[in-house]
């Protein structure tokens, strides 16, 4: 008797599950450290840079220039996206080293984001009373707007 194996019908199947399955737990972690960081009123770094005045904005898009500068630069981050794409067209999948490479990419992220942070608060410890009052209103003014679909409105006294 010839005993074969039955021939799998779709044998590329497994490995586009698998990498359906890994995208889609990293665009669930991505939209949850959205709103874990982002909150109602949107991005509230975008908001308060926003919310400055148009030359502290300026000064600020100018300063922030070099620290986007240097994260182009930076030579781990072609090694890292290497190590993304080497792990996504390995024959067996690694999803650790997908994983930590992924978590590389999004620690620059935070980063990037820290120094701006830092940029944002020494801005405004520079400021008078006067232009911190002007700041809060602007920045007030921006975080109502921009409310969340179905977000409850609050009075000014919240």
């Amino acid at each position: 008797m010839d005993e074969t194996k039955p021939r799998r019908r779709f044998p590329w199947l497994k490995l586009f599950l698998t990498l359906s399955l890994v995208l889609n737990l990293a665009l669930i972690g991505a939209l949850a450290g959205m709103v874990n960081r982002v909150g109602q009123s949107g991005s509230a770094l975008r908001g308060a840079v926003a919310a400055l005045p148009v030359e502290d904005r300026r000064a600020l898009r100018r300063d922030s220039h070099q620290i986007w500068r240097e994260a182009r630069a930076e030579r781990g981050r072609a090694a890292t996206n290497q190590r993304m794409i080497a792990a996504l067209r390995a024959e067996e999948f690694d999803i650790a080293l997908f994983a930590e490479a992924l978590e590389e990419a999004q620690q620059r992220l935070v980063t990037l984001s820290d120094e701006m942070h830092a940029q944002v608060v020494a801005r405004v410890a520079q400021m008078s009373p006067d232009e911190r009052a002007a700041y809060a209103d602007a920045l007030q003014a921006r975080v109502q707007s921009r409310r969340w679909r179905g977000a409850p409105a609050r009075s000014a006294g919240q």
